[in-house]
């Protein structure tokens, strides 16, 4: 049995509630030897025979387990200069695993199940009985409660992943008053452990963990980012991007090592994963380290960025990419948020009562004036609406209950129970048969652009059809004043751009393989440019709106023919097609020669 399978076993024993709730996910083998390699071997036990480390959420001990075999072979290899320097018998081999134990290895966790294989598992290693005398620093306690009366020259693990929503009042009373400087609203715990970690450093100590990736881009840790900012310097990180290091959780990773401010460090090393490069730890036949993975270039794109360049946006990109960025952050007068308003989609509360395919039979008996046209988040294409499949009984609408008796007995009622149960129902904010949130009709009866919350790529949409949509679809419309400077058309064409998508990309949240989000407080945040080449753009803008028709049937007819029946349309219209194409390369032009010029 290896030294990892106890946590494993303890690990496959917990439900997926009790792993969410105390954010429990254990760490694979490859990250906890290259992080625990990494920090041990600058340690000089010479100079520092007494070196502390710590790990604040330590689990089964699987970074305890390492740290002591690398701390064991340094200090028998040293014992003799050990024992000359210091004249100590605790220096001599056979003392040493006691010494190590009893003097360098500290840790705490809240589980006490974990905390207890972590024991046994570092007492096995050191061969010591259960039952001898050693003095074991690792607690069943909060590793952002305790309170040490040391400080610690390495701090390393894996600290919790818990969402605001899993948090118990009391507790999110506690971490909004003690580490109110990188926590608020939606953040998540571990961005606590980040700060705990930097307060009991010691002033050349280091700091190398794994955690989510999401504090890199999200504009919940703008506050943690931040506070990392003015009171630590990056010596290392290694982003994962869409990878899940992970297995089958959905949390892609990143490792960052950090010293404390004053350290002079200049330079932060910053290995990104390329997009198409899949890497998951568990799913990886090789034996290949992470040391040696981050340094193959077909993998792994290294980036060195001044280490006080990284602002609290921490804009990470390549000096392609960089130059871009700062071109058009510094080129346009706009943000989208100055121009245009944003909302959300609807939430129904219940979509089975509420939508209804296009040819459902009910549809036809339902009256007219209170069916809408509805889109989802995969209906959305550049510059146009794939598919309308699906309508909306906007139930806000009814006044009188028996005169859209049909609608109501027919599609809704058969849910009202659940429908009752909604929050706002329970608190006769809302009427049973009414949408939780229905928005305001006026913001979906008009012309705008609409954007799904996530994707591979920037889709911006043109609506000129007054489309309600759900609330995995955000739309924006122009401010009445701003109409006059702007066209809906160029507006569309400038963020369906390659151009404006790389922009995006280089500071969006990437959320699993591939896949970017698309919330408002990001997309509203993007710089709009407006260039000698403004004409231009709106006009080629206008004709591809015009060939919207031949940019649905291009799109359709690849996803419904078979194979001989697409090269056959594919030859028919290889003109339109050809002409759309050329009117979008010729926006990426027009907008490049606009931003670089």
């Amino acid at each position: 049995m290896d030294k990892f399978e106890d946590s494993r076993i303890y690990e496959k024993s917990l439900d997926i509630e009790k792993r969410k709730r105390y954010g429990i996910y254990y760490t694979p083998k490859e990250v906890v030897e290259y992080i625990v390699d990494d920090t041990i071997k600058d340690i000089d036990v010479i100079e520092n025979p007494c070196p502390k480390i710590l790990d604040s959420s330590c689990g089964c001990g699987n970074f305890l387990l390492e740290v002591f075999e690398k701390l064991k072979i340094k200090f028998i290899k040293n014992s003799d200069k050990l024992l000359e320097k210091y004249n100590n018998d605790i220096f001599k081999e056979e003392n040493i695993p006691k010494y190590i134990l009893e003097n360098c290895i500290y840790a705490t966790d809240i589980d006490k199940k974990a905390v207890e294989i972590a024991k046994k598992l570092l007492l096995e290693k050191a061969n010591i009985e259960r039952n001898e005398n050693v003095k074991l620093n690792i607690y069943t306690e909060d590793g952002l409660k305790i309170k040490w009366n040391t400080k610690f020259d390495v701090i390393i693990g894996n600290p919790p992943y818990v969402g605001h929503k899993h948090l118990t009042k009391e507790y999110k009373e506690f971490i909004l008053e003690e580490y109110k400087d990188v926590y608020k609203d939606k953040s998540d715990l571990y961005f606590c452990f980040y700060k705990n970690s930097l307060d009991i450093l010691k002033d050349n100590g280091v700091i190398h963990l794994i955690t989510p990736r999401y504090f890199l881009e999200s504009m919940s840790a703008f506050l943690l980012r931040e506070y990392i900012q003015k009171n630590a310097e990056i010596e290392e990180l290694i982003d994962f991007l869409g990878d899940e290091v992970f297995t089958y959780i959905g949390i892609s990773a990143c490792i960052i090592k950090m010293r404390k401010k004053g350290y002079g460090i200049e330079k932060t090393n910053i290995y990104r994963k390329k997009s198409d490069k899949y890497v998951c730890m568990k799913k990886r036949k090789s034996e290949i380290s992470i040391k040696e993975l981050k340094e193959k270039d077909e993998i792994f794109e290294r980036l060195i960025i001044d280490t006080e360049k990284l602002q609290s946006n921490w804009i990470i990109a390549n000096e392609k990419d960089m130059d871009l960025y700062l071109k058009i952050e510094e080129k346009a007068k706009y943000r989208l948020s100055d121009i245009a308003e944003s909302f959300q989609g609807i939430i129904t509360g219940c979509d089975k009562a509420f939508i209804l395919k296009k040819d459902d039979d009910r549809i036809k008996n339902i009256d007219s004036k209170l069916l809408k046209q509805w889109v989802k988040n995969k209906d959305i294409d550049k510059y146009v609406i794939k598919n309308i499949n699906y309508k909306l009984i906007y139930s806000n609408d009814i006044d009188n209950d028996e005169e859209y008796d049909y609608a109501l007995e027919t599609c809704i009622k058969p849910y009202k129970k659940k429908l009752e149960n909604r929050r706002e129902c329970l608190k006769g904010i809302r009427k049973w048969y009414e949408l939780q949130w229905g928005r305001e009709k006026k913001l979906f009866e008009r012309k705008k652009v609409m954007y799904p919350y996530k994707s591979r790529d920037n889709k911006f949409a043109l609506d000129y059809d007054n489309l309600y949509s759900s609330a995995d679809v955000y739309s924006f419309y122009l401010k009445e004043e701003c109409e006059k400077i702007f066209s809906y058309e160029y507006i569309v064409a400038l963020l369906n751009s390659s151009i404006y998508d790389r922009y995006y990309k280089i500071g969006a949240k990437k959320m699993s393989r591939g896949i970017y989000d698309y919330y408002p407080n990001k997309v509203m945040d993007i710089k709009i440019l407006k260039g000698d080449n403004y004409k231009k753009i709106e006009n080629y803008s206008k004709k591809i709106m015009e060939k919207k028709d031949d940019i649905l049937d291009n799109i359709n007819n690849s996803i419904q023919k078979s194979t001989l029946e697409k090269e056959k349309y594919l030859l028919e219209n290889k003109k339109k097609s050809d002409e759309i194409k050329e009117l979008i390369k010729d926006i990426d032009l027009l907008i490049e020669e606009d931003i670089f010029n």
